[in-house]
């Protein structure tokens, strides 16, 4: 017999989030509630992105080239939705120097926009610390967890590699030259708000 309730389970958002990269028709912007950047190598095999399974990975068997992919939890802007936002190695490092800044990137606002428009175009980052006091963050989805769900893996299969105090990643290299500009804040604090697949020849 079905139990019926008149309310939908608390964690109803939790098995399954939408996964975002930046489009290139426009910038997306959005609220950070990760703790960290998590992610992994991965191919492009089949028409999909599936992680990297080494040293028993038919990918790496067959010469497909893996690339690293990294995501986090993510409150849109506007229209305050949490997502699975998802970047490459390159576009992360916006992430990597505001963790390496901070001690986390959770409360980061951000702004991701693809150079030039194109599907393939680098992928642009900012970031600034949000104003906390005009917006309150969710918890933050398990990440691992989805990422599991997306690709369908059982969670038992994956690993997570001894945490580093920064930065998060030593595969995202942060050089002075390279460094993304942060968000300019408003001058005004009265008016200062409270801050797909990419194409495989971009980012």
């Amino acid at each position: 017999m079905p139990q019926f309730t008149h309310l939908p389970p608390s964690d109803a958002t939790q098995s399954g989030l939408r996964l975002l990269r930046t489009p290139p028709s426009h910038p997306i912007a959005g609220y950070v509630l990760s703790e960290n950047l998590t992610g992994c190598k991965t191919h492009f095999t089949g028409h999909r992105t599936v992680p990297c399974e080494a040293p028993d990975c038919d990918a790496c068997i067959n010469g497909i080239p893996w690339r690293w992919h990294g995501y986090l939890a993510v409150l849109l802007e506007n229209t305050q939705e949490t997502i699975l936002f998802e970047t490459t190695a390159k576009a992360a490092s916006a992430f990597a120097a505001y963790y390496q800044r901070y001690a986390t990137t959770r409360g980061c606002h951000f702004k991701a926009s693809r150079q030039n428009g194109r599907a393939n175009g680098r992928v642009i980052i900012q970031t600034r610390p949000a104003d906390l006091a005009k917006i309150t963050l969710p918890k933050p989805p398990p990440v691992e967890r989805l990422l599991c769900h997306i690709w369908n893996i059982p969670e038992t299969t994956a690993t997570l590699a001894p945490q580093r105090p920064r930065p998060p990643f030593a595969d995202i290299k942060i050089k002075p030259e390279n460094t993304l500009p942060e968000i300019t804040p408003l001058r005004s604090v009265a008016t200062l708000t409270a801050a797909t697949r990419p194409g495989r020849n971009g980012d």
